[in-house]
């Protein structure tokens, strides 16, 4: 597996896709439906210089944002305990928020590494040297693969950008239009999710130290 390597996690979030009613979740409607917190609590709202972008409502590390047609959910802190907040208040939207026409859920795990000596191994094609010998610079590669995972897809994605990181992503996806098989998707425990993060990156041979949650 070679020697354990040094993943730095980066923005970690939940996507629902989804009509969005946005004068309901309001920074108000947002605190209450969705961190269920009582009336006059604290929350805090980022508006963004640019106003074509929407605002953000944050509490506790976790910011929500509604755009046109999905709900992303974050935290400030990528860490398996942090996400799986982050998919409880998802949770909280699609409960408290039924009527709401929605497609697919799904949740995201990404890691910068500095080194990964087998990435040119199991990136490597035939095809890269056709594309040198015609001239043209590579500027970035990677691997996509599509896994099949209990009703839904986990869209396995390992890159090398312009800056020569290696971006691994995992992206955990659910298309239904049934609330309940987008909340069972949404519930996976904290110690399912590390094991089966963990799993998927020893597989491909990316064999991370032990992510402190701290």
């Amino acid at each position: 597996m070679g020697c354990p390597l040094n993943p730095q996690p980066f923005n970690w979030d939940v996507v629902i896709v989804g009509f969005w009613n946005r004068a309901i979740l309001t920074p108000n409607g947002i605190a209450k439906r969705l961190f269920k917190l009582p009336e006059g609590s604290g929350i805090e709202v980022l508006v963004p210089v640019n106003s074509l972008e929407p605002s953000q409502v944050k509490h506790n590390g976790i910011f929500v944002r509604v755009e046109k047609r999905q709900l992303i959910i974050g935290t400030d802190k990528p860490s398996y305990e942090e996400l799986i907040k982050v998919m409880k208040t998802g949770c909280n939207a699609l409960q408290d928020l039924p009527e709401t026409p929605v497609f697919a859920a799904g949740f995201n795990v990404r890691f910068k590494i500095d080194d990964y000596p087998e990435f040119e191994e199991i990136t490597q094609s035939s095809i890269d040297t056709q594309i040198s010998d015609a001239g043209y610079e590579i500027v970035s590669r990677g691997l996509t693969r599509k896994i099949r995972r209990q009703g839904g897809i986990l869209n396995l994605r390992v890159r090398k950008n312009e800056k020569d990181e290696i971006i691994t992503e995992l992206n955990f996806h659910r298309d239904s239009n049934n609330i309940t098989d987008l909340i069972n998707w949404l519930s996976i425990s904290e110690i399912e999710l590390r094991n089966e993060v963990t799993q998927i990156l020893e597989t491909v041979s990316l064999r991370f130290e032990e992510i402190n949650d701290e």
